[in-house]
């Protein structure tokens, strides 16, 4: 494989020699409100294992009792169980996104102990669980770039939390105090009244820091690499957000690792409409992305050159309103001839299960008639070896989590210079 193996690059210092804003966009995803919420629910249930090693921490309810007081602490508050069914999600334009998580269920388990305030000092101590049925958590979310700490990152911050819920009940074990015994009644509402509260922040924020480790460990320190090529996927600006949509805008450049300043594409050429069409997702990606591949091949590995024919210039992709079509300038028997090609998107998945290739498959379109050059021939020759080399090279793109983009269908904009591959999420999760 001549392209890119996936390389996790942990550090926030990438490297490149500069920022990239809004225009640099040459990649971008975008879902409405019905795929982003199927995403999202389907990226919970997939890693929801790590909701149980979240750090809880500890929480002390003062209750007054009048003529005394007493601290009740729970601690080593592990989550038991949880069950997400549903996701909701409010998309509207330039504000925050509000997720609601509807008839989720939680067992919480704890070891509880308080200490009472006056004489005669009475402590006590036990086990408990706590359980909510028929919850409904909600969080409001917004995203911002890391643009002084970390360039190109993007972290996803909670600033609102509620949780209302149909039951909520609290078991105490242990405790054989008298004071506790007696006044076990006013501890489980003093804790009913105040732990909805702590509850949906602890769950919301748990959740959110999945999906924000999906960024993280995914999509914005992603470095792709075979060790001579770079896959660059440096967020350019925040999370968009529309009324029903929302979309991520990535560099989408390719670079030669040893030599970061040799950039293909134009600063702040580059930017893509993001809500397009009405489907549950669509990636798109600009010509020059394509191009940007085509440049780095041609130049530093000379890939596009045959046996009996090299070729002069890079291949240069551009869009029609039905497909794409290829130009290309080789030499053969000491004569240029310029050549198209009709390009068919072809779609590889074997990089990883979340790591694909955007590809060509060519047929012939056109060539120069030269006297003395047997043309027919010559353009047979180079479609099939460009075929050889769209087996090994391609776009990388790292598509969205459980999302099989070979069954979306690809349509072309030569007005904006884009390709979307459009479609619709599958109703259940796909293994991951």
């Amino acid at each position: 494989m001549l392209f890119l193996q996936l390389v996790y690059n942990r550090k926030c210092e990438f490297g490149f020699p500069r920022m990239l804003g809004p225009n640099d966009s040459a990649q971008s995803s975008t879902a409405n409100k019905i795929g982003a919420e199927k995403y999202l629910l389907c990226g919970i249930e997939t890693s929801l294992w790590a909701v149980y090693d979240i750090v809880i921490p500890n929480i002390t309810i003062p209750i007054n009792l009048g003529a005394t007081s007493m601290d009740f602490t729970l601690s080593e508050i592990k989550i038991a169980n949880v069950n997400v069914p549903k996701l909701q999600m409010d998309l509207q334009q330039n504000k925050p996104v509000t997720l609601f998580l509807p008839e989720a269920s939680i067992q919480l388990s704890f070891v509880w102990k308080f200490q009472q305030n006056s004489y005669p000092y009475t402590n006590d101590r036990g086990t408990g669980d706590l359980i909510v049925q028929n919850a409904v958590l909600s969080a409001t979310a917004d995203s911002q770039q890391e643009k002084e700490t970390c360039p190109g990152h993007m972290i996803i911050s909670v600033l609102k939390t509620t949780m209302d819920y149909e039951k909520l009940r609290i078991q105490l074990k242990g405790g054989q105090s008298w004071i506790f015994q007696s006044l076990i009644d006013v501890i489980l509402d003093s804790l009913q009244n105040q732990i909805s509260d702590f509850l949906a922040s602890v769950l919301m924020n748990g959740f959110i820091g999945l999906i924000n480790g999906a960024f993280e460990d995914g999509r914005r320190q992603r470095l792709l690499s075979n060790g001579q090529f770079i896959k660059d996927e440096r967020y350019v600006d925040k999370v968009q957000v529309g009324n029903g949509y929302i979309s991520l805008m990535f560099s989408g450049y390719t670079y030669l690792k040893n030599n970061l300043t040799d950039e293909y594409l134009t600063q702040g050429t580059n930017s893509i409409t993001m809500n397009k069409f009405n489907a549950e997702m669509q990636m798109a990606v600009k010509d020059e992305a394509f191009n940007n591949v085509y440049y780095i091949f041609h130049k530093y590995q000379n890939s596009y050159s045959g046996n009996n024919f090299k070729a002069i210039q890079q291949p240069k992709l551009r869009f029609t309103n039905t497909g794409a079509l290829v130009a290309m300038l080789v030499e053969a028997n000491e004569t240029q001839v310029e050549i198209e090609l009709i390009a068919k998107p072809k779609l590889f998945d074997d990089l990883s299960k979340v790591i694909g290739r955007i590809s060509f498959e060519y047929q012939a379109y056109s060539i120069d008639t030269v006297d003395g050059l047997d043309s027919e021939a010559l353009l047979t020759q180079v479609v099939q070896h460009m075929n050889e080399v769209a087996e090994q090279t391609g776009f990388q793109y790292n598509y969205a989590l459980m999302v099989d983009i070979r069954d979306f269908q690809p349509i072309f904009d030569p007005n904006e210079r884009v390709m979307r591959l459009v479609g619709d999420l599958p109703q259940e999760c796909l293994p991951y």
